[in-house]
């Protein structure tokens, strides 16, 4: 891979509308927007006609819901109609798919989690059969639409699992079945990691999608994060997916983008 394909979140981008941000994202250099907040139904459309005007493609689409694994069946079911719908968005726009973070909302959002039901199962293992059941099920309907469930390990301050790549791994593997991948975010890896290279080259092929921030969750380049490890683990894998800055913006965007793009654009071609 010669470049990098950057994408970025969707409240990154300047703009008031979606056409506007796609058109802003053409002007930035993006290649992909991570459509969040535009992630509807009766959006489709003018995502379509703003990817065809521009260019710039849909990296992922975002489920309604994270509430995948709580513990109210009803909360379950509407999450799992959610991430449907989203697979469904996502393959109407030729994204590569949904990301998931299965216990961020549980944790963050007020949810409920699984009981301890010791000496049956404990609370995470229970979380584990859960998820592998329910993705399962969701991979299927991934692979009709022609994308994936995009995994993503988080911090353990954010939630109580994933937090690894190898969580991640490990999740892929309870389900058996493509469809299912994992994210490689830096700042949560920057946390949770003990050695990015290493982490990046077992996850191998299995690694769909990258997110960028500092050390502080700010733009890359203007903390301490050393990416060099990691991209090097990801350019000895061939990675040719989107990295997409997922950050704080202080600054002027289109500035602060340039600034933070050329700093990643070096480190790659350094790695």
């Amino acid at each position: 891979m010669s470049d990098i394909r950057f994408a970025a979140r969707e409240y990154m981008v300047p703009g008031k509308t979606i056409t506007e941000r796609f058109e802003n994202a053409a002007r930035i250099g993006l290649a992909a927007i991570e459509v969040t907040g535009s992630s509807r139904p009766e959006l489709v459309p003018e995502i379509r006609a703003a990817i065809a005007a521009t260019g710039v493609r849909a990296s992922t689409m975002a489920s309604r819901s994270q509430f995948v694994l709580d513990a109210r069946r009803e909360e379950r079911t509407k999450a799992i109609q959610a991430f449907r719908e989203a697979l469904n968005l996502a393959g109407e726009v030729g994204a590569l798919g949904v990301i998931m973070a299965p216990l961020i909302a549980i944790k963050m959002e007020g949810g409920q989690r699984l009981p301890d039901l010791s000496p049956l199962m404990s609370t995470a293992e229970a979380e584990r059969r859960l998820l592998a059941a329910i993705l399962a099920d969701l991979a299927d309907h991934a692979q009709a639409c022609g994308v994936e469930i995009i995994l993503e390990p988080l911090n353990r301050y954010e939630q109580w699992w994933p937090c690894t790549l190898q969580h991640g791994l490990d999740i892929c593997r309870d389900v058996g079945k493509a469809g299912v991948a994992v994210m490689a975010d830096f700042f949560h890896m920057n946390i949770e990691e003990a050695d990015l290279r290493a982490s990046i080259r077992t996850a191998g092929v299995l690694v769909r999608d990258v997110h960028l921030a500092d050390s502080h969750r700010l733009w890359p380049g203007t903390g301490h994060t050393d990416f060099r490890p990691g991209f090097a683990a990801l350019r000895a894998l061939g990675y040719s997916h989107y990295m997409a800055f997922e950050c704080g913006t202080p600054g002027e965007r289109f500035a602060e983008f340039a600034k933070s793009m050329a700093y990643l654009r070096r480190i790659w071609a350094e790695a």
